[in-house]
């Protein structure tokens, strides 16, 4: 057995070989002007304790003059670096001393120099210690865990919020600053834990607030204000759940908004309402008609009169006669203990039987139960195959999760047979010119997934992509000619593609332009402009990028400084 002594005592050399200046062979220049900090270290503890690290030494071998090798990390702060340092060398990280903030830049940096140990334990601190600053910072978490894959633990922390507790995202001081994107992602939703009618309460909040010229009062609306206020919501409308509105709800929340609505969604809507009639369900109900069952479960669950034990009663009904969405509904009530105490095994049983009849929402919550033995044994092939068939069905979610498990080391059997499939559609749909699929097999070169690496081939796809107008491709071939990835340096062309896919709205496009306007890289007759780098930063910030908001707070104290001399 270790002496944990004996680990302390090595801890301790290693760290006092950190702090001794004679014997390093590499120097770390962190930060950016006037913010930086030059750190000493040892290429030999850096090579091994982080992967991207690794890569970046390889391509800086020691010259024969003895000339100290020197990498700049620019997007991690002198105070985030100290401490994910100390823990490369002692493997020690005490949080206590940190804000909560503080542990979440942590985290971003231990993901940009791939210590994968170190972001599931940040991850799972962040969650088990520190959920009230995650909930008060939830568009932050939401925005920053949903760029990055290796954040699944902070993403189904996130998925599952949303799905629990959507009144604190709601009732939230910062709420009508969420972004678009975040906002459709809580109103899609099939299970949230509030009324429809208040969804679309806040959804309207929401989008007044993007318009301060506009009133609460649709009455005072003129043509253009309503104009203003569809272009606002028209991502947004598409998933509301009308239809789960009582009558004199649509007629006293929506109906006076009738003019953002699409015209034949809002003639349905009023269609559905005027023919809406409970008694010609219970007709049915006697019939046993599994349709009608179903629905009269969902009136008693979402309508007028609520009574949720009469839902399970009637989902219970239709379920039994093999109706998919009732047995679907009804695993999410068992596994949300919504009229029904909470079962995660028979949320799982139920989830099965509608997914064997190909119900796309089960099949996704079939292959999540799976993904984190929620009801059943953790099974991530299984979890695959069913986030597989929900995702070529356009189901967003089982397309996140499918990425996020392909990265999952522990299954790469059927991984491997899977990308083959994977890459040799890729290369038929690439070869008809498709974009998406262009910008896929680029990233599948650029990493060797399903394909032997090839940063050179990475590169020739990406740019098949960006010239047909991908945005994501756009941005990463402003990447590789930034970085050197499969082509030469080139900050010209970075500068070109970043600017392009900054102006398309793209947040790390945005920010990675401001770096280059900060230190007047690639911008042709004009060495620097802060001025320009701080409009790009600003775009990157507002959308809720951690590093963006970083080099905001530098240039804007540059600029302060500027002033008082």
């Amino acid at each position: 057995m270790v002496d944990n002594k004996l680990l302390q005592k090595l801890s301790q050399n290693l760290l006092e070989i950190l702090d001794d200046d004679e014997y390093y062979d590499i120097t770390i220049e962190v930060g950016n002007d006037p913010y930086v900090k030059i750190f000493r270290a040892h290429m030999v503890i850096l090579n091994y304790r982080s992967p991207y690290l690794r890569r970046i030494l390889s391509t800086n071998k020691k010259k024969n003059d003895e000339t100290l090798i020197n990498i700049k990390l620019p997007n991690i702060s002198p105070e985030t670096f100290n401490v994910i340092l100390r823990y490369i060398y002692g493997g020690k990280l005490s949080l206590k001393e940190f804000d909560d903030l503080d542990i979440f830049k942590i985290l971003i940096a231990a993901n940009e120099l791939s210590l994968q140990e170190l972001i599931s334990h940040l991850q799972s601190f962040l969650i088990k210690n520190k959920l009230s600053w995650m909930e008060q910072n939830f568009n932050l978490v939401y925005q920053t865990s949903f760029e990055i894959d290796s954040f699944s633990d902070l993403q189904k922390f996130c998925t599952e919020f949303i799905t629990v507790k959507p009144h604190k995202i709601f009732n939230s001081s910062d709420f009508t600053s969420i972004s678009e994107n975040i906002l459709i992602s809580i109103i899609r939703h099939d299970n949230l834990q509030m009324s429809q009618v208040q969804v679309w309460e806040h959804v309207l909040k929401w989008g007044i607030a993007q318009n301060p010229e506009l009133s609460s009062d649709p009455s005072s609306y003129s043509n253009e204000d309503f104009n203003t206020l569809k272009n606002t919501l028209k991502k947004c409308i598409p998933f509301m759940k009308f239809t789960k509105f009582t009558s004199k709800e649509f007629l006293n929340k929506v109906y006076p908004y009738k003019n953002i609505i699409p015209e034949e969604l809002c003639d349905n809507l009023i269609k559905y309402f005027l023919d809406h009639d409970c008694s010609s369900y219970n007709i049915a109900v006697e019939k046993e008609n599994s349709i009608a069952l179903n629905t009269l479960g969902n009136l008693y669950e979402n309508g007028e009169d609520v009574d949720l034990e009469k839902a399970i009663y009637w989902y219970s009904k239709a379920a039994e006669i093999g109706n998919d969405e009732a047995q679907y509904n009804l695993g999410r009530c068992y596994r949300f203990g919504i009229g029904v105490e909470k079962n995660e095994a028979k949320a799982f049983e139920y989830y099965k039987l509608s997914a064997d009849q190909e119900y796309l929402n089960a099949q996704f919550q079939l292959g999540y139960c799976y993904d984190y033995g929620i009801g059943t044994g953790i099974n991530k092939v299984k979890a695959l195959e069913l986030y597989r068939i929900a995702a070529e069905k356009g189901h967003i979610d089982a397309q996140k999760g499918l990425g996020i498990l392909c990265k999952n080391k522990g299954i790469e059997k059927f991984i491997e047979t899977y990308l083959e499939k994977v890459i040799y559609w890729y290369n038929n749909a690439a070869e008809n010119g498709d974009n998406a699929a262009q910008y896929n097999l680029g990233w599948c070169h650029r990493f060797g997934v399903g394909v032997e690496k090839n940063e050179v081939k990475g590169f020739e796809y990406y740019k098949k992509s960006a010239d047909q107008g991908y945005l994501n491709a756009q941005f990463s071939l402003g990447y590789l000619y930034d970085q050197g990835i499969g082509t030469e340096v080139n900050e010209a062309k970075a500068f070109e593609y970043y600017k392009i896919a900054a102006e398309k709205g793209h947040i790390f496009a945005q920010n990675n332009l401001g770096c280059l306007y900060k230190d007047g890289k690639g911008v042709v007759g004009v060495e620097k402009n802060e001025i320009k780098a701080f409009e790009y930063f600003k775009k990157s910030a507002n959308q809720g990028y951690l590093n963006a908001q970083f080099n905001l707070d530098v240039v804007m104290k540059m600029e302060l400084e500027l002033r008082l001399i």
